[in-house]
C-alpha cells in the first residue's frame, strides 16, 4: 500500500495571551473501511467523510511559547487505522493551561470513527461506519451518518440528526436532540429537554430527563407497548394510545397493537406524542 504524508510545523509570533501557533498537517492514504482515532486533552474536534482514499488531518494549537513547548502532537498510521494525539506533558501540580486547539479530520466515507476530548466541541459528518464521539466540555454534533452512534459529554448539547443506524446520547449538561432516526434510540440528560423522532420502524426508544420536558414525534403507523412517567408536569398526545393503566403522572398502554418498548421518564416536565403523518 502506497503511503504519503505531509508536515508542516510553523510558529507563528503574535501579540496577547496566545502567543505563537503550531499546526500539523498529514496525510494518509489508506483503504475503505478503517479507523479514525482521536485522542486529546483539550480540543474542538471536525471529522468529514470525503470522496477519496486519504485521510486528510488538520490540526492547530495557540497558546504561550511555554505552553506550546509542552504540547506532543502526533498522528500516525497503523494498517488502515490513523491515531490522532494531542497531549499536554504535565510539568507540575498547579501549572494551568491556557490555549486553544483545534483538531480537523477528512476521512473516506466508509470509516468508523471513535473520538475522545477533554475539552471541545465534537463535530461529525457525512460517515457510514459505528462512531463513538466522547467530551467533557462541549458539544456534540453528529448529521448523515448511516452506522451506529453513541454519543457522551458532561457539559454540553447533543444532536444526532438524519442517521440510519442505532444511537446513544447521553448528557449531564444540555438538551438532547435525537431527529430523524432509522433505528433505536436512546436520549437521556440531567440538565435540559429531550426531542427525538422516528422514521422507518420502531426498534426501541428511551428519553429521559431529570430537568426537562420529553417531545415524542413517531410515524402514525408506529407500534409499540408505550410507558411515560412524569413528576411535574402533564402528558399530552394527538396519537392513539390504548392505555392499560392511567393515573396520574404515569400512562401506559399500547400503539397499534404493541410492539418494542417506548419509555419517557422526566422529573421536571411535561411528555407529549406526537404524529409525523
Amino acid at each position: 500500500m502506497f503511503r504519503y504524508s505531509v508536515i508542516a510545523l510553523s510558529l507563528l509570533a503574535t501579540t496577547g495571551a496566545l502567543a505563537a501557533e503550531k499546526v500539523v498537517d498529514r496525510t494518509f492514504t489508506v483503504s475503505p473501511g478503517g479507523t479514525l482515532v482521536v485522542d486529546a486533552d483539550s480540543a474542538s474536534v471536525r471529522v468529514t467523510g470525503g470522496n477519496s482514499n486519504q485521510v486528510v488531518v488538520h490540526m492547530v494549537a495557540k497558546a504561550s511559547d511555554d505552553d506550546l513547548a509542552l504540547l506532543k502532537i502526533d498522528a500516525y498510521q497503523k494498517g488502515d487505522e490513523i491515531t490522532v494525539s494531542l497531549k499536554r506533558e504535565k510539568k507540575g501540580w498547579f501549572r494551568s493551561w491556557n490555549g486553544d486547539e483545534r483538531i480537523e479530520v477528512t476521512v473516506p466515507q466508509r470509516f468508523a470513527v471513535n473520538v475522545k476530548t477533554g475539552g471541545g466541541n465534537v463535530d461529525l459528518s457525512g460517515t457510514t461506519g459505528t462512531a463513538s464521539l466522547n467530551t467533557s466540555g462541549g458539544d456534540i454534533t453528529a448529521k448523515n451518518i448511516t452506522g451506529n452512534v453513541n454519543a457522551d459529554t458532561s457539559g454540553g448539547s447533543i444532536v444526532m440528526d438524519t442517521i440510519r443506524g442505532d444511537v446513544d446520547g447521553d448528557t449531564s449538561g444540555g438538551d438532547v436532540k435525537l431527529l430523524q432516526i432509522d433505528g433505536r434510540m436512546r436520549g437521556n440528560t440531567s440538565g435540559g429537554d429531550v426531542t427525538v423522532s422516528l422514521v422507518g420502524a420502531n426498534r426501541g426508544i428511551t428519553a429521559s430527563t431529570s430537568g426537562g420536558s420529553i417531545r415524542l414525534t413517531l410515524p402514525r403507523s408506529t407500534s409499540g407497548n408505550f410507558e411515560a412517567k412524569t413528576s411535574g408536569g402533564q402528558f399530552t398526545s394527538d396519537m392513539a394510545v390504548t392505555t392499560t393503566s392511567f393515573e396520574e403522572g404515569h400512562v401506559k398502554g399500547t400503539l397499534n397493537g404493541g410492539g418494542p418498548s417506548i419509555d419517557a421518564n422526566t422529573s421536571g416536565g411535561d411528555i407529549s406524542l406526537h404524529a409525523a403523518n
